[in-house]
């Protein structure tokens, strides 16, 4: 026996149970085994959660909740379907308004004058007050009698361009009471005139080298028609300056 053989014998080994180091082992298995599906469970049961709070965040509530989509779309239906009704009864409005202006300028387009002199008095203020052809337009109603003539014209798609041809100042009386614009003597371009002071209606009358008298009535009003526009655009100047125009007399028979 050398020494290392006698140093082994000499150390004295701890007894050892084979069977109980065996039973040892198995009991830690099974320990590491339960933590490690315990800790499966448990992430589990935290991704379950997560999915339910963002279903909750995303999907659809549930009932008791605030923001309650079923309604908040009926209501959006209901204020649509508002809006609309609004929108077609305004477009039905319009709509007959303009209709109804159509139908009016179409037949004052369509009507003509049966008398020359009528028509002269239309162009003659035309060139003066509404050299663009857009303002004054062209209407059936002569009137005349006892040695006076004249006619209203469509002014500005509603208003109301009177003029009255005659031999006297008081010739437009039997057409609008004069007395009413308050007269005033003047003159225009040598010629005696008088103009209107009050009321809203301009009123102007010329006296012509041969004594004819002119007087024109701008009015916003077409009475005859019931139509009327929003302003004249139209000064005494203006009208007593077409009313000067010497080719606004009276026919040959009734000089």
């Amino acid at each position: 026996m050398n020494e290392l053989d006698d140093l082994i014998d000499r150390i004295q080994a701890p007894s050892a149970d084979v069977a109980a180091d065996v039973a040892r082992g198995e009991r830690a298995l099974r320990r590491r085994h339960r933590w490690q599906c315990g800790a499966a469970s448990l992430a589990v049961v935290a991704v379950t959660g997560v999915g339910v709070a963002l279903s909750g965040a995303g999907g659809t509530p549930q009932a008791g909740f605030a923001t309650q989509p079923g309604q908040s779309a009926a209501s959006r239906s209901t204020g649509t379907h508002t809006a609309d009704q609004r929108h077609a009864r305004a477009h039905h409005r319009r709509a007959a308004v303009l209709k109804q202006q159509t139908r009016r300028l179409q037949h004052l387009a369509s009507v003509q004058y049966d008398s020359s002199v009528l028509r002269t008095y239309h162009d003659v203020l035309a060139e003066h007050l509404d050299p663009t052809g857009r303002l004054l337009r062209l209407a059936q109603n002569e009137q005349s009698g006892g040695g006076v003539i004249g006619t209203k014209l469509d002014w500005r798609d509603g208003g109301m361009l009177e003029i009255v041809v005659g031999h006297r100042w008081g010739a437009a009386s039997g057409f609008y009471l004069l007395g009413d614009a308050g007269m005033r003597a003047t003159t225009y371009d040598g010629h005696p005139a008088r103009v209107s002071t009050t009321g809203d209606d301009l009123v102007v009358s010329v006296e012509h080298s041969d004594g004819t008298v002119v007087t024109l009535i701008a009015s916003t009003g077409f009475g005859n028609n019931g139509t009327s526009t929003a302003s004249l655009g139209l000064t005494q100047d203006q009208l007593l300056a077409a009313a000067s125009d010497e080719r606004l007399t009276l026919p040959a028979s009734m000089r």
